[in-house]
């Protein structure tokens, strides 16, 4: 218990977290929709990790579970043990708290001002006249005021904003519940950076949920200068083939499914090809996004693949670059060739252009592609621990409202009957900044003090 209450120990697992938090932003992420599949997860590992850190470095980082930083052990153990800290630490300051709240007694008060580090001052004014000054004060101020009498005279004893210091409180807790959130929503929450559908297409979402995407229609408006000023996605959401939500998603303007967000995140050209053998049977009918951009000699195109392996062939499809496109042609496409065997490892074979509309023949297939159409990629989002996450950021705000904007003030006051008028004896507790200086010099300019005997820690620097 007494390594959790330990500042050093949470400070050391915040710089902790913030290396691994790190390692997951710098290095590459698994994409989540692999995770579940072991299979991908290895192809992803191979063909992406280690071609980019080489096997050694591969093997270290996956070994750590950094791929998938966010899911992994060491980062929910850290998160976990940075709960528990603050937590215990919290508990551990709540009774001088809860102390503080309360106010001192004026028992305290009244031994504070015999014998502690208090200014006195003396003033002609009577003593009933200056506990009436020094009511008003308070008063003015809104100070709480308990007042009780002595044998030398009365002790008041005030405060303001005592409910303040909870802020620091507020702070901690935010810091859990920011962290919970986080660690919830990385565990549980659901995330596809690139779900993408192509126009009149139907899409199940897949694991956990029953539902499928239909994009019905694809708009986009673009500036002078070719640059893109709006795009947005007509879609319809379908659960057993029945459509029980429909809507437009724009960039910032998700449409929900349940705690589902989906988000408009880009978007491409696709092709509608069918393709058949010999034969006349079909090998396939659909649409293809085209989602991998290519610049070769300053001309941007895009591409997708069709993996006709049964049929002995890998096929690479590239779009024309419009009009000036010296090597497509306007309304084509490019269609390569590989070989799909094992044996050859994906040889290049032939390519040919195909215009849109028509129908070529390649060992035996025919290829018919009929139309130019769009694709929108989505961002899809679950993120249970939300509500966490928004709960924490509203008590870090109430938090730093209470420390900086209401200041605790707690003062002690005797006021006590002398033959050429009254004394006093009076005392800031707690923090001493300015304002409290401040305060302390407006007290004594109402009670008329004069000759004052300061404490030395509240004497200003000259």
């Amino acid at each position: 218990m007494h390594l959790f209450s330990s500042v050093r120990f949470a400070l050391w697992i915040i710089l902790l977290l913030a290396i691994v938090s790190l390692a997951g932003t710098l290095l590459r992420q698994i994409p989540s929709q692999l995770l579940a599949d072991p299979t991908l997860k290895q192809a992803w590992i191979e063909q992406v990790a280690q071609p980019h850190y080489g096997s050694f470095w591969t093997a270290v980082f996956n070994g750590l579970g950094l791929f998938d930083v966010f899911h992994s052990a060491i980062f929910l153990i850290l998160g976990s043990l940075l709960i528990i800290a603050i937590a215990v630490c919290s508990l551990k300051r709540m009774p001088s708290l809860i102390r503080t709240s309360r106010g001192t007694d004026l028992d305290s008060a009244a031994r504070l001002l015999e014998k502690g580090n208090v200014t006195r001052s003396a003033s002609k004014i009577s003593a009933s006249e200056n506990m009436a000054n020094v009511t008003g004060f308070l008063s003015n101020r809104r100070y709480r005021v308990r007042r009780g009498e002595t044998p030398d005279g009365t002790v008041f004893v005030a405060d303001k904003n005592r409910f303040a210091p909870w802020g620091t409180y507020a702070i901690h807790l935010s810091l859990i519940l920011l962290t919970a959130g986080y660690i919830v929503g990385s565990a549980k929450g659901y995330s596809n950076e690139s779900f993408v559908v192509t126009e009149g297409e139907t899409r199940a979402i897949g694991s956990p949920y029953d539902a499928s995407i239909k994009l019905v229609d694809f708009q986009a408006d673009f500036y002078d200068n070719g640059q893109p000023k709006d795009y947005r996605s007509d879609v319809q959401i379908l659960v057993g083939g029945q459509v029980i939500k429909e809507g437009t998603i724009r960039v910032n303007y998700p449409l929900s499914y349940g705690n589902l967000n989906i988000y408009q995140s880009f978007y491409g050209p696709a092709l509608t090809l069918r393709v058949s053998d010999s034969g006349g049977n079909e090998v396939f009918d659909g649409s293809l996004a085209l989602t991998d951009p290519f610049t070769v000699e300053g001309i941007t195109r895009n591409s997708g693949t069709l993996d006709l392996t049964s049929s002995g062939v890998f096929v690479f499809i590239i779009s024309s670059a419009g009009p000036g496109d010296p090597v497509v042609p306007n309304g084509s496409v490019r269609l390569e060739f590989y070989d799909a065997s094992p044996d050859t490892g994906g040889e290049f074979i032939d390519s040919l252009d195909i215009q849109i509309g028509s129908t070529t023949e390649f060992q035996g297939l025919k290829f018919s592609p009929s139309a130019m159409i769009e694709f929108s990629g989505f961002q899809l989002r679950e993120d249970p621990g939300l509500n966490l996450i928004w709960a924490a950021f509203i008590l870090f705000m109430l938090g730093l409202g209470l420390v900086f904007y209401f200041p605790h003030r707690q003062m002690v006051i005797g006021v006590y009957p002398d033959v050429k008028g009254s004394r006093t004896a009076y005392h800031i507790l707690g923090k001493k900044n300015q304002a409290a200086t401040d305060e302390i010099e407006s007290f004594a300019k109402v009670i008329g003090a004069t000759g004052q005997i300061q404490p030395k820690n509240m004497e200003r620097k000259k």
